[in-house]
Parts: structure tokens; C-alpha cells; sequence
């Protein structure tokens, strides 16, 4: 993944953690990523396109400024990064891979911070539906909003999984 060398390690924790759950990937050793439990969610992905939030952990609370299970994790973007950022999920599922957002996340004053929001998809029955765990991993700054809640997400950069090459034949058409 572009850019991955820069991550903030416990992203790289989690990265590590997706791509064993996608099969592609050495398991995460024992421990590597538990201290950031409560800094993870879940969304869903359901059929009309929302990204409902199922499980929010108590970190989050801290840092976002209230619990936000329920809530479509899309609708705390601005709407012209909804869009891209609902494509990253999208390739996240399509690829079976893990992708990160890099973002800022910012209160009513305009203090912001910036963060990377990892995600990755699970491997769940069928009947819970697309399910995917987050993370939101603050990058310094959050001190700043002195418990401000966010009241919007912006997108710095997408970096998604490297597409899957199609299997099978391929119809071209040409015309000449």
C-alpha cells in the first residue's frame, strides 16, 4: 500500500492484523496491537449505503467527544470526501484487504487534529451483513480541542488496497 512506511505504528499493528484475517498476511505476533483495543469500532455496510457504527470503544468516546454507535460513520465527513471515503470501503470489501484514511478530524472552533482510520473487513455469518473493524488512530494534537466534540472528519489522503486482477476470460470489444 502507497505510503504505508509512514503509518503510526499501532496502524501498521492493525494493518498486519487485516491482512492475516484476509489470509495474505503472517499472523500478527501475540499482544501487537492490544493496547488498542478501545480504540476500535465496527461498522456495517448495509444495502442502502450507510455505515451504521455497531461497537465503539471507550477511547473513542474520550476522543471524539461522545459515543457515536449507531451513527453513520460516513455522515461525520463533509460531503465531498463522503463519496471517496465510502469507495475505500467498498475496495476494502472488493480486495478483502485492509485500506486507511488519513484525516483531520476538527470541533465547532475550527481546532483540528489529525488521525488515520484504519479498516478492514470481517469475516462474519452472512446474516450480520458486511462488517468491518475500524480503528482511529489520533496523530498528537487532540489535547487541543479541550473536549470539544468532532464535529466533522476531512480526508488528508486514501490509501486502499491494491485491486484484485480479475479471474477468468475478459470480453474486449473493439471497434474498428
Amino acid at each position: 500500500m502507497t505510503g504505508e512506511e509512514t503509518f503510526h505504528p499501532d496502524t501498521k499493528a492493525l494493518l498486519a492484523y487485516g491482512r492475516a484475517l484476509a489470509g495474505s498476511g503472517a499472523p500478527p505476533r501475540k499482544g501487537g496491537a492490544d493496547h488498542v483495543i478501545e480504540r476500535l469500532f465496527v461498522i456495517e455496510r448495509t444495502k442502502d449505503g450507510r455505515l451504521p457504527i455497531r461497537s465503539f470503544g471507550r477511547d473513542l468516546v474520550a476522543v471524539l467527544g461522545r459515543d457515536l454507535r449507531e451513527h453513520d460513520l460516513a455522515s461525520l465527513f463533509l460531503a465531498p470526501d463522503r463519496a471517496l471515503f465510502r469507495a475505500m470501503i467498498d475496495a476494502c470489501g472488493a480486495a478483502a484487504q485492509p485500506a486507511v484514511a488519513r484525516v483531520f478530524a476538527e470541533a465547532a472552533d475550527g481546532r483540528s487534529f489529525g488521525a488515520e482510520i484504519m479498516i478492514t473487513p470481517l469475516k462474519v455469518d452472512a446474516s450480520m451483513g458486511d462488517r468491518f473493524l475500524g480503528m482511529f488512530q489520533a496523530l498528537g494534537g487532540e489535547s487541543f480541542l479541550a473536549e470539544r466534540p468532532i464535529r466533522w472528519l476531512k480526508l488528508g489522503s486514501v490509501h486502499p488496497p491494491a485491486a484484485k486482477t480479475p479471474s477468468g476470460p475478459r470480453l474486449v470489444v473493439v471497434n474498428d
